[in-house]
């Protein structure tokens, strides 16, 4: 294996710490951002609107942040696939949907939820949230064919499942729900897009924890 193999191992290790700080960071910046709004309800509103108004730059800043943490999983997940001997083309459709969703959320940073930017911000925004949650479950299903992360295959294929579900209620049911969606779309989004950070979150730290292996 040699000094390229143990490069390799140190480099995904950092990138996968790297994810998993700015996963906290995300989750630490989203609290906050929800409490600085006077009246804002994240049980009733989207979390797109803390990104409207004196103190939009808070969730702007972490659209960013979503953006950059995702195309950095899709980055290393790459890279544990080829290292470990799997073809990562067979999971194409997975990380090519993560990586939209990162790709998207950067754009959401850049078109906010208001104005002449409402509907391109909508747009995208349908975009990700379907995609994302579509793309985990794909992966899921493969894990179990990579040894060094076959063992969060259970967890992360329920997590997916979950996310697959929120996903289905969310974008298709809960709009013609009328009454459930003006009291309750922020929650049903929060759990949407709860789904998809934990999967990577839950996926990025067995992978730094057994990257060791990854080349054994």
């Amino acid at each position: 294996m040699g000094a390229p193999a143990d490069k390799s191992k140190r480099l995904l290790r950092q990138i996968f710490i790297i994810v998993d700080v700015l996963i906290v960071l995300y989750i630490v910046l989203d609290v906050i951002a929800q409490s600085l709004p006077p009246h804002y309800s994240p049980i009733s509103q989207a979390e797109s609107l803390l990104a409207v108004g004196p103190y939009g730059y808070v969730m702007t800043v972490n659209f960013l942040i979503r953006g950059v943490f995702s195309l950095l999983f899709v980055y290393a997940m790459v890279q544990v696939l080829s290292v470990f001997g799997e073809n990562w083309r067979n999971y194409k459709f997975g990380l090519y949907t993560i990586g939209i969703w990162g790709a998207g959320a950067l754009l959401l940073a850049g078109f906010p939820a208001t104005g002449r930017t409402l509907v391109t911000h909508a747009i995208i925004a349908y975009i990700v949230l379907f995609a994302a949650p579509l793309g985990e479950f794909s992966i899921s299903l493969k894990l179990g064919r990579v040894k060094a992360l076959a063992g969060v295959r259970k967890t992360a294929l329920v997590i997916a499942l979950f996310g697959v579900l929120f996903m289905v209620f969310f974008l298709w049911l809960l709009p013609f729900l009328h009454g459930l969606k003006s009291g309750y779309d922020g929650l049903f989004e929060r759990l949407l897009l709860g789904s998809v950070i934990a999967w990577m979150g839950v996926v990025s730290t067995y992978a730094l924890r057994h990257v060791a292996n990854l080349t054994q």
